[in-house]
């Protein structure tokens, strides 16, 4: 009998310390995960005008706009945060194919697509923008397989920093 107690217990001790290192592991990955942020080779602008040049030569991808957010930020009662810009761009047959169906329309908030180009404190130029490997496997299904084949169009435009999209 006491044998019994000593296996429930160690059992439910392992399950319950088994979910905390689950959750903390993840709490902990998570932002690493979702987010993809790549030093640049290039000064600040340098990286913005590769980036912008790279999608706009890429057949069905444009830039849609370019945001400088340090100027926005201030414009309205922020305060000066660095260079900062965002590169919005879209493909119109990919987002055709999301948008179309009206159980993806509300994906539409993440879109169009981007990237944040920002310097840091110490002068080095970062890239950041949205892990599509593990956005699209959040949704599955057909979702998942439009954001994986943009995701390999986003890797080769985004060549010259190494981009991958990963699950981990």
């Amino acid at each position: 009998m006491k044998t019994k107690v000593l296996v429930a217990a160690s059992l439910v001790l392992g399950f319950v310390l088994g979910a905390i290192f689950t959750a903390a592991t993840i709490n902990v990955s998570a932002s690493r995960m979702m987010v993809k942020e790549l030093k640049s080779p290039y000064d600040f602008d340098k990286t913005v005008r590769v980036i912008r040049d790279r999608i706009n030569q890429k057949p069905g991808w444009h830039v849609t706009e370019i945001i400088d957010q340090n100027y926005e930020v201030k414009k309205h009662g922020g305060f000066e945060i660095g260079k900062f810009k965002i590169i919005k761009y879209c493909h119109g047959k990919f987002a055709a194919q999301m948008l179309k169906a009206d159980d993806r329309k509300k994906i539409g908030n993440m879109m169009p697509k981007s990237f944040a180009v920002y310097e840091k404190s110490d002068g080095q130029v970062y890239v950041s923008t949205m892990n599509g490997g593990i956005i699209g496997k959040l949704f599955g299904g057909e979702t998942e397989r439009i954001i994986e084949e943009s995701s390999l169009e986003v890797e080769d435009i985004m060549r010259f920093i190494n981009l991958k999209f990963t699950l981990f």
